[in-house]
């Protein structure tokens, strides 16, 4: 699949078919919804999508079948590097998530762009199922620095799990009331590094992986193995900016690598991104694949997204770089 919107995490519905959370364009760079952070220039708008893939073992370059849109986006002027409604997933009983981030809401306001949705776990519908934010900022759970951007949510029985990547914490909601509370913080390496997770998947024995990017750091995230109830079990080391894990019934598991594979940083020359298939034993074997983000495994097909920063126009005038799924194998 092509032409989607900043493509990001991946998740199985209850039919077989495939989701992707599209975290938006922002506005590209509509006046008057534009402002300045450290990092440039960015704009804000109502882009974020999800998106469906029926039959995703058989599609070919097929275009995006939005099942709903207009959340909150933030992003360049050009519409890369988007941050939004980065995270989906569908609960035993039917009903979907959202996971949108968070963006500083005096900004929102001063641009006319209500916070209703911002940091929120949502329902397809935009219902409000949890405030994430509002729990980091009440408990901060890691007790460093506050702050909150909600990224990846992976749905259960009885409740949902939602990594937060700058509290450094995964987060458990309860169903029915909503209730939030901490499932676990993740350790850190040294003061300079935080773990940043980003990603969420289940085993086939119902362990929980998560995904980190620390801090973008070359060799330095992890893939950790938690039980159900939260206790570390297990973690491998010298991965690059993880912006997604799958875990297979092979017993391998699947890690996308955000920046992975160009030593001197993205260029003309050299765009990063990795997915990394580690087998049981150790062994790691890669594949390049352009901004990999989300990952998804089923019946002996990988999954992931690519050019995962890329709005529909496609990304710094590089042909055929708009978001995209990927089919492995």
């Amino acid at each position: 699949m092509s032409g989607l919107d900043n493509p990001r995490q991946l998740a199985w519905d209850n039919n077989g078919r495939l989701l992707v959370a599209e975290a938006g364009h922002g506005s590209y760079g509509k006046p008057g919804t534009c402002f300045n952070d450290p990092e440039g220039k960015t704009c804000v708008g109502r882009s974020g999508k999800v998106s469906r893939i029926a039959h995703p073992a058989k599609a070919n370059d097929r275009k995006p079948n939005r099942i709903a849109r207009h959340f909150l986006s933030a992003a360049a002027p050009d519409g890369t590097f988007g941050g939004g409604s980065d995270g989906v997933d569908q609960g035993p009983l039917g009903k979907i998530y959202v996971q949108e981030t968070r963006f500083p809401p005096d900004l929102l306001r001063r641009r006319g762009i209500s916070a209703h949705q911002n940091g929120k776990l949502l329902g397809i519908d935009k219902s409000i199922v949890a405030n994430i934010s509002a729990y980091e900022f009440r408990h901060n759970p890691d007790g460093e620095n506050v702050d909150s951007n909600p990224y990846a949510v992976l749905a259960l029985r009885g409740h949902q799990l939602v990594a937060d990547a700058a509290s450094d914490d995964i987060l458990r909601v309860n169903n029915g009331n909503g209730h939030v509370s901490v499932w676990a913080t993740l350790p850190g390496d040294t003061a300079k590094f935080d773990p940043v997770p980003t990603s969420l998947a289940r085993g086939r024995t119902g362990n929980i992986y998560v995904g980190t990017l620390y801090s973008l750091a070359p060799h330095k995230a992890r893939v950790l193995r938690y039980s159900p109830s939260g206790k570390l079990l297990r973690s491998w080391h010298h991965f690059t900016s993880v912006t997604g894990v799958a875990a297979g019934r092979n017993g391998h598991i699947y890690v996308s690598e955000l920046f992975a594979g160009c030593p001197q940083g993205p260029s003309q020359g050299c765009i990063p991104g990795r997915v990394v298939d580690l087998a049981p034993n150790g062994t790691r074997s890669r594949m390049h694949v352009p901004w990999p983000a989300g990952i998804a495994w089923r019946n002996g097909h990988l999954y992931v997204s690519a050019w995962s920063i890329a709005p529909p126009k496609g990304a710094f005038g590089i042909p055929r770089s708009s978001g995209q799924v990927w089919r492995i194998g």
